[in-house]
């Protein structure tokens, strides 16, 4: 465990110096790439003074983020990730959905009539599915999970804090020309919905993983979790 959270750390950091990289030449009205990077070095005193602003305004935002990323309680994580204030954890939906689960639904709804007889109350959903969390969660399956769902929505939360700074840094930068402005938008923006729809579908595989087996399914290495074993 000591070195996944080292990796989680390590991939937070090295993600916020690749966005505070980026925002760096943008403000700078460069292209994106390693070689404008080490033309702007090589081009320093030239630049002076407004290279070393831009490169210290950079430079703190990417240090700020990885710092805040790791400071923000989880429950403002799910609220950015699933744009929900109240009940923003993915198992608030976790018995009505029409995604695709490895189970009857009909099955689930059987062995806990509770949700139903609430009429789906989010409330209840979400008491019921941390019951069973805490009965299965120590499971390799449902770690594995919530561990790849924490890293996912942590460098989400990170894209949008950059994604934010950039179309700050657009308003203030107005005469960057567009061609410029393209590719950090596409740049920005596609991690940022990349990283939405990669986090959101993992939280709610790491709530049908707890679901599953709490249905009894059991996990295997050459069988799909969900999937009986014949």
């Amino acid at each position: 465990m000591k070195f996944l959270a080292f990796f989680h750390i390590a991939l937070i950091i090295v993600f916020a110096a690749l966005n505070g990289m980026m925002l760096y030449l943008f403000m700078l009205q460069l292209p994106y790439g390693l070689d404008p990077f080490l033309f702007s070095l090589a081009s320093w005193d030239r630049m002076s003074p407004q290279i070393g602003y831009v490169a210290g305004i950079s430079g703190f935002l990417a240090v700020a983020g990885a710092l805040l990323v790791q400071w923000v309680p989880e429950v403002w994580k799910n609220r950015l990730l699933y744009a929900r204030w109240d009940f923003s954890h993915p198992s608030s939906d976790a018995f009505l959905t029409t995604r695709k689960q490895p189970f009857e639904n009909r099955e689930l709804l059987a062995k806990f009539p509770e949700v139903k007889d609430s009429g789906f109350s989010r409330k209840v959903q979400s008491e019921v599915w941390h019951r069973l969390y805490g009965e299965s969660g120590h499971r390799p399956v449902v770690l594995n999970t919530q561990i790849h769902w924490n890293m996912l929505r942590d460098l989400f939360v990170l894209g949008l804090y950059f994604l934010v700074f950039f179309l700050i840094g657009w308003l203030i930068n107005m005469g960057v020309p567009f061609q410029i402005v393209g590719i950090y938008m596409f740049l920005f923006g596609t991690q940022t919905l990349f990283l939405l729809f990669a986090a959101r579908r993992t939280g709610f595989r790491m709530v049908d993983n707890v679901l599953a087996l709490s249905l009894g399914m059991e996990e295997h290495k050459s069988t799909p979790l969900g999937k009986k074993r014949k």
